[in-house]
């Protein structure tokens, strides 16, 4: 067998654990935990992902060549809460004592030093071997006897975001709260190797302020930053810029964002004080424009500096699509890429692409989908829905029957393929519903059991897009593919999709192309045929504070127990008349 055919495992235990196998070019599978054990972001060493993991892939754990562990000084379980504290609301005995010493004289040029770092480092590696071991040990119990190493956490943010960028050489650039003592790092993909050009310390982070400010908003989880993102279109940056301005400021010498003010829940207390009697709208925008100002000045920085005008954004950062957005309009920069599983749920493929390219140089790939995660036959699908005595179809033709349920207004979810890998459902585990009406946004979302201000998301043709959305071109089509990005729409969009435009006239689209999935556009194609129209609102198929359905089993109990109308589950069809008569 040669380097190149390689079966490497990749195994994060970080928050939204997973796990990747990639054999030479080919990623044979990539899925989180979250979606089989059915809790958002599960942490923790991903079991129930290697269990499902062959069965996807269609290989032997004793196959396993090479084992890749994401993070060295990650033990497995952070903390799930925007200050840092777990479930119960205590803080960890470390987190403790460096609010201790924040409070301290001159402590920040301390705390943020690369000697602190390094002592952060050396204290956790013996706790680190010791996850190591128990990792390997637990490997053996499977059949995997393979060569345990660990990666570090941004160099496997890096390292997902190259190898899938399909560009030979290019800047790429890592923002996140913290990993392995580090928020962010900047490096150039070149010749399949990553040269490092700026990393910078947690205590400066960007992302873990962004956090900060989502808890004052009053969405305490770490999982919630996404709704501060959507809520900032409401508010007025002008009332808190100033705050933000003064606590985290971009120093063009060091070409790093550097952190004024404290640490840990000091710091959030800090912002409250600041922030008392403002609204949560302005404390949302407010933080939003300063995220964009710092990271375009930053993304700008190291373009002009490298001249590599081609980016690769990572990183739980770049889950903030308007971000990435105002980096694509930087004039410097050429294209945009951003890696569709961008948060910690990506580190176990980086880590198993750094695993390959220690064997010689390896040439990144681009992804033609990221329908990596578990798939059901047509029999599997049967089977489930005649144990769960649901009354179902098989009509000869699906397209064109849920094109005309679209046409009469009918929510229709979509369960077929397989499982998309990353935080967005892109056409195999998703929710369609018509953009013709402004208060689909309303209704729906209470409907759904979420957040009522919340954008929905649309999904268009490739060949449309342009029409739809300004500055849609090859720039960042291949990005929009994974509804990474928004953009500014058009008054076509506004007249005929009203429903999937925001109150700051953006929109997140995915850009389908009939190649990366036949029959989802199909239903597009059907849809456009019938009405004229060519957007569909296409939103996540999941229940509140769920994540996104994995199985048969969770689409059935979705789709009732929202009261959605139509479930179009592989090739067949379920119908929920009795909503249709209530509504």
């Amino acid at each position: 067998m040669s380097d190149r055919d390689e079966l490497v495992l990749g195994i994060s235990d970080s928050h939204d654990a997973g796990v990747a196998l990639v054999r030479g070019d080919q990623i044979l599978a990539a899925l989180n935990e979250e979606r089989l054990s059915r809790k958002k972001m599960a942490a923790g060493y991903p079991v129930r992902c290697l269990e499902e993991l062959w069965r996807i892939a269609r290989a032997r754990p004793d196959e396993v060549d090479r084992v890749a562990v994401a993070g060295n000084a990650s033990l497995g379980t952070p903390p799930i809460n925007n200050d840092f504290t777990d479930e119960t609301g205590r803080a960890s005995a470390a987190q403790r004592i460096a609010e201790l010493v924040d409070r301290l004289p001159a402590s920040g040029r301390v705390l943020s030093s690369p000697a602190t770092a390094s002592l952060y480092r050396g204290l956790m590696r013996p706790a680190v071997t010791g996850r190591l071991n128990g990792i390997a040990r637990r490997l053996r119990d499977i059949g995997i006897r393979a060569r345990v190493t660990a990666y570090n956490h941004h160099d496997c943010h890096v390292a997902a975001a190259y190898f899938t960028s399909g560009e030979p050489e290019c800047l790429v650039v890592s923002n996140d709260g913290f990993g392995d003592g580090e928020c962010s790092r900047v490096v150039v993909g070149r010749e399949g190797r990553l040269e490092l050009l700026s990393r910078n310390s947690f205590f400066n982070s960007l992302g873990v302020y962004y956090n900060y400010a989502t808890q004052i908003c009053g969405f305490p989880r770490s999982h919630h930053a996404g709704k501060t993102t959507g809520l900032a279109a409401f508010g007025d940056p002008g009332k808190t810029l100033s705050v933000f301005q003064s606590l985290l400021t971009w120093e063009t010498t060091r070409g790093i964002y550097v952190n004024q003010g404290k640490l840990f829940r000091n710091c959030l207390r800090e912002l409250q004080d600041k922030l008392e009697s403002v609204a949560r709208e302005d404390v949302a925008a407010g933080i939003q424009k300063h995220c964009e100002d710092v990271l375009t000045e930053m993304v700008r920085h190291y373009v002009v500096r490298t001249g590599r005008r081609r980016v690769a954004l990572t990183g739980g950062v770049h889950a903030n699509v308007k971000v990435n957005q105002r980096i694509a309009e930087i004039p410097e920069v050429a294209s945009v890429f951003v890696f569709p599983n961008m948060g910690d749920g990506g580190l176990a493929l980086g880590a198993a692409f750094l695993a390959m390219a220690e064997s010689g140089a390896r040439t990144p790939i681009k992804l033609d989908d990221v329908y990596l995660g578990s798939g059901f036959s047509e029999a599997d699908i049967e089977s489930h829905l005649r144990a769960s005595g649901v009354p179902f179809s098989r009509p000869p033709d699906l397209a064109p029957t849920l094109a005309r349920h679209l046409q009469q207004n009918r929510i229709v979810a979509r369960f077929d393929g397989r499982m998309e890998y990353g935080p967005r459902a892109l056409g195999n585990r998703s929710i369609l519903y018509p953009a013709t009406k402004p208060e689909v946004n309303l209704w729906l979302n209470r409907q759904l059991r979420r957040t009522e201000f919340m954008p929905f998301a649309p999904v268009i043709r490739a060949a449309d897009a342009a029409a739809f959305f300004r500055g849609f071109d090859t720039r960042t089509a291949y990005t929009a593919e994974f509804m990474t990005i928004t953009y500014d729409v058009t008054a076509r969009c506004r007249q005929e999709a009203p429903a999937i435009v925001h109150v700051d006239g953006t929109a997140r689209p995915q850009v389908l192309r009939r190649v990366v999935n036949p029959g989802y556009y199909n239903i597009l194609e059907e849809y456009h045929r019938q009405t004229g129209l060519s957007v569909l609102v296409n939103t996540s198929f999941n229940m509140h504070e769920e994540p996104i359905v994995c199985s048969p089993i969770d689409a059935v109990k979705a789709f009732y127990e929202s009261e959605l109308d139509v479930l179009a589950i592989g090739p067949f069809l379920v119908e929920n008349s009795s909503v249709w008569r209530r509504r």
